[in-house]
C-alpha cells in the first residue's frame, strides 16, 4: 500500500507562544527562498540571539517566525551545515558551531557579512587576506621570472586612457594571476574567493586601489619578477598593499 505524505503548507503564519528573537524577519520571497532563510539565521548567530554553542530554536517555531514551510527550513539549515555554521545532532537539535569551523570564504557568507553591522569592514578585510599571500608568491614567480600572465592586466593598469570600468577587472586579474603563476592551488581558491567578490560587490574599492598606488607598484611588481629579483618583486608587492590598507582596517 503506498503511503502519501501531506505536504507541509507554504507558508506558515500561525502565532508563536512564545517570540523568537526580533532579529528574525518573515521571508516573503519564493526566489531562493532557502537562500533568504539561510541568511537571516545567519544574521542571527552572527548578531548575538543564536551565539555559538547554542541549540536553534524547535523547527516548528522556526517556521512560524519566518513564515515559511518546514521544506525551506530544512534546505536553509542543510545549506548552513554544508557551510560549516551549523551541525545537526539527532535527538539533541540543530547546534551552532564554534567560528573558526566557518567556512568564511564560501560566497554567500562573504557577501552576507557585508549586510550585518559589526562585520567590519569586509573589503578592507578581503584585501589584507589576499596581501598577506602576494608577496610570498611574487617571489615565487620572480624564481621562475614568469611574467607573460601578468602582460593583460598591467597593460590596463598602465595605460592612463584605460576606460574605468576596465580597472577593477585588472587588479583583479593581476593578482589572480600572481596566485596562478605561484602554483598553489589552495592559495588560487583563496584569492579568487576574495578578489572575485570584490569584483562583484565591491569594484569601486579596486579602483580606489589604482588610484591610491598608482600604477608604477604594479610594473615594480612586474619588473622584478623578470629580473629575477626575489626580494624586491616580495617588497614592491607588500609596499603595493600596505599603500592600500593604511587606515581602511582601523
Amino acid at each position: 500500500m503506498t503511503v502519501y505524505r501531506r505536504p507541509d503548507p507554504i507558508p506558515i503564519h500561525r502565532q508563536l507562544a512564545e517570540p523568537l528573537p526580533q532579529s528574525l524577519q518573515t521571508v516573503r520571497s519564493e526566489l531562493d527562498l532557502h537562500l533568504l532563510v539561510a541568511r537571516q539565521i545567519f544574521a542571527a548567530i552572527v548578531s548575538g540571539p543564536f551565539p555559538q554553542g547554542t541549540i536553534l530554536p524547535a523547527e516548528n517555531l522556526l517556521c512560524n517566525q519566518l513564515g515559511v514551510s518546514r521544506t525551506a527550513l530544512r534546505e536553509a539549515i542543510k545549506g548552513l551545515v554544508s557551510k560549516g555554521l551549523l551541525e545537526t545532532r539527532r535527538r539533541r537539535g540543530t547546534l551552532v558551531l564554534e567560528r573558526n569551523r566557518w567556512n568564511m570564504l564560501d560566497a554567500d557568507l562573504i557577501s552576507w557579512s557585508r549586510t550585518i553591522p559589526g562585520t567590519g569592514d569586509i573589503s578592507a578585510q578581503l584585501w589584507q587576506t589576499v596581501g598577506l599571500t602576494q608577496p610570498g608568491l611574487a617571489a615565487i614567480m620572480a624564481g621562475r621570472k614568469t611574467t607573460t600572465v601578468l602582460t593583460g592586466p598591467l597593460a590596463v593598469l598602465s595605460n592612463r586612457a584605460s576606460q574605468t570600468n576596465e580597472i577593477p577587472a585588472a587588479v583583479a586579474q593581476f593578482h589572480l594571476a600572481v596566485a596562478r603563476a605561484a602554483g598553489n592551488q589552495f592559495v588560487v581558491s583563496l584569492t579568487a574567493s576574495c578578489v572575485g567578490n570584490l569584483l562583484r560587490e565591491d569594484p569601486a574599492f579596486l579602483s580606489g586601489v589604482l588610484a591610491k598606488v598608482g600604477a608604477e607598484p604594479y610594473e615594480s611588481v612586474a619588473r622584478s619578477i623578470a629580473d629575477g629579483r626575489a626580494v624586491d618583486a616580495s617588497s614592491a608587492m607588500n609596499r603595493l598593499f600596505e599603500g592600500v590598507l593604511v587606515g581602511e582596517t582601523a
